[in-house]
Protein backbone atom coordinates (compact mmCIF):
# COMPACT_ATOMS: atom_id res chain seq x y z
CA UNK A 1 0.00 0.00 0.00
CA UNK A 2 1.57 3.60 -0.97
CA UNK A 3 0.08 6.53 1.40
CA UNK A 4 0.27 9.94 0.14
CA UNK A 5 -0.33 13.65 1.65
CA UNK A 6 -1.90 15.48 -1.81
CA UNK A 7 -2.62 19.28 -1.60
CA UNK A 8 -6.17 21.01 -3.84
CA UNK A 9 -4.98 21.02 -7.49
CA UNK A 10 -2.15 18.01 -6.88
CA UNK A 11 -2.64 14.18 -8.58
CA UNK A 12 -1.42 10.51 -8.52
CA UNK A 13 -0.63 8.83 -11.77
CA UNK A 14 -1.99 5.44 -11.59
CA UNK A 15 -0.60 4.56 -15.08
CA UNK A 16 -0.10 6.34 -18.60
CA UNK A 17 -3.52 6.54 -18.79
CA UNK A 18 -5.36 7.11 -15.05
CA UNK A 19 -5.20 9.81 -13.23
CA UNK A 20 -6.67 11.08 -9.54
CA UNK A 21 -7.00 14.80 -8.59
CA UNK A 22 -7.32 16.58 -5.42
CA UNK A 23 -10.30 18.96 -6.62
CA UNK A 24 -11.49 20.50 -3.02
CA UNK A 25 -10.50 19.82 0.58
CA UNK A 26 -12.39 20.80 3.44
CA UNK A 27 -13.08 19.80 6.98
CA UNK A 28 -10.81 16.81 7.05
CA UNK A 29 -12.56 15.77 3.27
CA UNK A 30 -11.54 15.71 0.31
CA UNK A 31 -13.13 15.64 -3.44
CA UNK A 32 -11.01 13.95 -6.16
CA UNK A 33 -11.58 13.62 -10.15
CA UNK A 34 -10.38 10.44 -11.69
CA UNK A 35 -9.17 10.87 -15.48
CA UNK A 36 -9.23 7.49 -16.92
CA UNK A 37 -10.27 5.50 -20.40
CA UNK A 38 -13.71 4.65 -20.67
CA UNK A 39 -12.91 1.02 -20.36
CA UNK A 40 -10.84 1.15 -17.51
CA UNK A 41 -13.53 -0.30 -14.61
CA UNK A 42 -13.44 2.05 -11.18
CA UNK A 43 -15.51 1.37 -8.38
CA UNK A 44 -15.83 2.99 -4.80
CA UNK A 45 -14.31 0.01 -2.45
CA UNK A 46 -17.16 0.29 -0.15
CA UNK A 47 -19.57 -1.10 -3.29
CA UNK A 48 -19.21 -5.06 -3.24
CA UNK A 49 -18.57 -6.28 -6.85
CA UNK A 50 -22.01 -7.65 -7.14
CA UNK A 51 -23.61 -4.92 -6.60
CA UNK A 52 -21.32 -2.68 -9.00
CA UNK A 53 -22.27 -5.32 -11.91
CA UNK A 54 -26.31 -4.79 -11.05
CA UNK A 55 -25.60 -1.26 -11.75
CA UNK A 56 -24.09 -1.68 -14.53
CA UNK A 57 -26.51 -4.00 -15.74
CA UNK A 58 -29.36 -1.54 -15.19
CA UNK A 59 -27.40 1.49 -16.74
CA UNK A 60 -27.23 -0.30 -19.94
CA UNK A 61 -30.53 -1.20 -19.90
CA UNK A 62 -31.88 1.88 -19.76
CA UNK A 63 -29.47 2.93 -22.74
CA UNK A 64 -26.57 4.75 -20.31
CA UNK A 65 -23.21 4.31 -21.65
CA UNK A 66 -20.92 2.88 -19.21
Amino acid sequence: MLKLTRRKGEGIAINEETFIWIVKTSRGRCEIAIEAPRSQHVRRCELPMETEQLLQRTAAGMGVPS
